[in-house]
């Protein structure tokens, strides 16, 4: 198991963090593994501010009708975020980008602030990258990916 995962959020953040919510389109060519935390990297050079860890995952389309009916089995806090997350998606340029398609949808537990607000050393990659805890958590501005430690 991985460390802490690092996704770029581009202009999905503002949701991401008003939700608790992170989704993807489902299935995909590049695959994450498995982590323990999850950081989104923010525009314009990838700052990070929060550890979150995963406490449930869901497959669905957001355009299928009574989604409600497809989340009976999560809690209400999670449906609840869940179903606003799309809403509010949907109104945003950015949308759901692949239409009449399933996404993975991260249900969201902040776990711990990053008040130093690490950002990749270097350009700010358009993939997802791997941090170890220690490295990310260290208070450095610049922080350097697994792979190259």
């Amino acid at each position: 198991m991985r460390e802490v995962l690092s996704i770029p959020a581009g202009k999905t953040i503002k949701n991401i963090k008003g939700y608790g919510i992170h989704a993807f389109p489902y299935p995909r060519n590049t695959t994450y593994d498995q982590s323990q935390y999850i950081a989104f990297r923010a525009e314009k050079g990838g700052k990070m501010d929060m550890l979150y860890s995963v406490t449930n995952e869901v497959v669905l389309n957001p355009s299928d009708k009574n989604l409600e009916c497809k989340l009976h089995h999560l809690d209400d806090d999670s449906k609840d975020r869940i179903l606003r997350y799309i809403n509010a998606r949907k109104t945003t340029k950015f949308g759901f980008e692949k239409k009449n398609h399933t996404y993975k949808f991260f249900v969201l537990k902040e776990e711990q602030s990053l008040p130093h607000e690490p950002r990749p050393q270097g350009r700010n990659t358009a993939g997802h990258t791997y941090y170890t805890y220690e490295e990310i958590t260290c208070g450095k501005d610049e922080v350097i990916v697994q792979s190259k430690l």
